[in-house]
């Protein structure tokens, strides 16, 4: 999908506060509109009121000067009618949203820009609303909402930009996530290994790891025995070459699973090159 060029409607000031923030080059940008549909519908409703009013009136028999001067009361409120409900939707404060390659970017009416970079968002989620009639999908409204330290906002629309949008927000957020935990956990493992190296043992719940082995239930087993170290399902599995039975641990027992799991499959593969 072609991203939809909006950058000649959002104000200064949104790129502004990306500079300011030195959010890299745009991306995509989001304008939330009020649809023409809403506008359009409640003019109907005024105009289905107005002569539904003016022919009780006609029914009833009033004087022809009575009804006259409701025509023009009851058309005069319908003409105006006509013309406010347009103009409020199109004055209205106006949400605006930009896509930076470093981080997003929202406005609302003449509020101050929230600017906030991938790796300052704390929380990010989407959601989409079907809007059902009669067993019927009319619409979907596409919704994300965006935590982060200077404010929280809500990107929301029922068209494909924003779903585009949403999708944009969502992902550059967990990209950002999944590579600040794979750093985090190569420095645990660099830390984790210089300790080993020492001669030092890590305890996680009922294992405790070190250079000699794995130790559970106070036995020590030599790397080169163990044949697996896996998480199936909601239990951590220890293989044996030998043994049985494996032995089985609640993956809740284990603080810190997934990195017992990595350094327990680096220790197991180590021992096997030094046959």
């Amino acid at each position: 999908m072609t991203a939809r060029n909006l950058w000649d409607e959002i104000p200064a000031t949104v790129p502004g506060a990306a500079a300011e923030r030195q959010l890299g080059a745009g991306l995509y940008a989001f304008r939330s509109r009020t649809s023409s549909v809403s506008w359009w519908g409640s003019f109907m409703l005024l105009l289905v009121t107005a002569l539904c009013v003016m022919m009780i009136f006609v029914i009833s028999g009033e004087s022809e000067w009575t009804n006259a001067i409701l025509f023009i009361i009851l058309g005069g409120c319908t003409f105006l009618g006509a013309i406010a409900v347009p103009l409020v939707a199109w004055f209205r404060p106006v949400a605006w949203c930009a896509v930076f390659e470093h981080g997003v970017v929202y406005q609302y009416g003449a509020q101050s820009p929230i600017a906030g970079a991938w790796d300052e968002i704390t929380g990010c989620q989407r959601h989409a609303t079907d809007l059902v009639r009669n067993g019927v999908t009319m619409s979907t409204t596409h919704s994300v909402d965006v935590q982060t330290p200077a404010g929280n906002f809500t990107v929301s629309g029922d068209t494909p930009d924003a779903q585009e949008i949403g999708a944009l927000i969502a992902n550059g957020w967990v990209a950002i996530q999944n590579r600040i935990a794979e750093e985090d956990a190569t420095a645990r493992m660099a830390q984790l290994g210089e300790l080993l190296q020492t001669g030092e043992r890590v305890a996680f719940g009922p294992f405790t790891v070190g250079l000699a082995g794995l130790e559970h239930g106070g036995t020590v087993t030599d790397w080169k025995r163990i044949s697996e170290v896996e998480l199936m399902g909601s239990t951590i599995c220890v293989v044996v070459t030998g043994e049985r039975k494996p032995v089985r641990v609640p993956v809740s027992d284990v603080p810190d699973a997934v990195l017992f799991l990595t350094v327990s499959d680096a220790l197991r593969r180590a021992s096997r090159q030094t046959r």
